[in-house]
């Protein structure tokens, strides 16, 4: 009965929360955006938490993946990740606060939570808030960091475009 009561909490708290949010600045709804707008805003947000945090030994991965309801209407999403092993410029506590600062000016609703579960124990910025799944479109954004490491990742929504025009190299000339 606890464990339905938590599940229940967490669906609407992920669904409630982000409708309550006050954002300085519109976004476009993600259905409204394009791939390169999508990747712009996630880049965007990785390079003002970079600035944040600390400024080098960065190692980026991303992906485009396909979330098409159908063969007529298709679609994707960009899971971007970045980690940072080397020694922090700063107390991670600090680094979290600057962070958290960079992405409210980017129109994020932001929680900051320390779980010491995790080996080695780590502030974690997120939006929608820590351990309640994604937004409904399937968003989130997160950034740990640790005594030694930091982690970024984004996911973005679902939005229109072409799995293969995006995945596949560039012709030689």
């Amino acid at each position: 009965m606890k464990r339905i009561l938590a599940l229940l909490l967490a669906v609407f708290l992920t669904v409630t929360l982000p409708a309550c949010s006050s954002r300085d600045k519109p976004t476009p709804k993600a259905s409204e955006m394009t791939p390169e707008e999508i990747r712009a805003q996630i880049e965007d947000l990785y390079q003002a938490s970079v600035a944040a945090t600390a400024a080098d030994g960065w190692e980026v991965s991303d992906s485009w993946t396909d979330c098409s309801d159908g063969p007529s209407r298709p679609r994707v999403n960009l899971l971007f990740a970045a980690s940072r092993t080397a020694p922090l410029p700063g107390a991670p506590a600090d680094l979290i606060t600057h962070a958290r600062t960079a992405w409210k000016e980017r129109g994020h609703d932001v929680t900051v939570e320390r779980d010491t579960n995790l080996t080695p124990p780590r502030w974690i910025l997120s939006d929608p808030p820590y351990l309640t799944g994604s937004y409904p479109d399937g968003s989130y954004y997160t950034l740990d960091i640790s005594e030694s490491a930091i982690y970024f990742r984004a996911y973005s929504a679902c939005v229109p475009g072409d799995i293969f025009q995006l995945t596949s190299p560039e012709p030689t000339p």
